[in-house]
């Protein structure tokens, strides 16, 4: 829950920031953080996302030797409770809206798609490097979280909101939980 509202709090911030002046609204600024449902089409592409984002991260999992996966910390029971997948969800959806609906928002912006994009999928990366701290056989989960990041962010780009992207990435690491566990 933490991790969630420190993801989100600067996207407060930059809502409260951006919506003050006289022409400006807090809608509109909810527009340019992506921070709106979206049509189902939307969902749809993010659907077609979710196989080859849970088959990388399977892969990822299977090139990590077993006992690095065991290993307490790494594998920490991800499904053993309501809770821990409620965790997982908040998490997932936090770094969406700080990533993807602020980030990779202003980035795109500012730098265009290609360059943009780029740039917060190497921002995204950045705590997932921490995986190599608690072990660098966890190695082959860093590629994965760039293409994550990197898809994500295209995702948003192309829909214009965050929220499909963060419903996918949750189920995505529900299932990779599941694979782990």
């Amino acid at each position: 829950m933490s991790e969630f509202v420190l993801f989100c709090l600067p996207a407060i911030v930059y809502l409260v920031v951006q919506s003050r002046g006289p022409k400006r609204t807090i809608g509109a600024a909810m527009d340019r953080l992506g921070a709106r449902w979206g049509a189902p089409s939307d969902y749809g592409l993010a659907l077609l996302l979710l196989l080859p984002l849970v088959l990388t991260g399977w892969l990822a999992i299977v090139l990590v030797p077993a006992e690095v996966i065991e290993e307490p910390g790494v594998s920490v029971a991800y499904l053993t409770s309501v809770g821990a997948a409620a965790a997982i969800v908040l998490r997932a959806a936090g770094e969406e809206v700080f990533f993807r609906g602020l980030l990779g928002g202003v980035l795109i912006r500012r730098l265009g798609f290609g360059w943009g994009n780029l740039l917060q999928a190497v921002l995204f990366l950045i705590p997932h490097l921490a995986l190599l701290m608690v072990d660098s056989r966890l190695w082959p989960v860093i590629p994965v979280q760039f293409a994550i990041g990197w898809l994500m962010g295209w995702l948003r780009h192309r829909t214009g909101t965050f929220v499909p992207g963060a419903a996918v990435h949750a189920i995505a690491n529900i299932a990779a939980g599941l694979i782990v566990g």
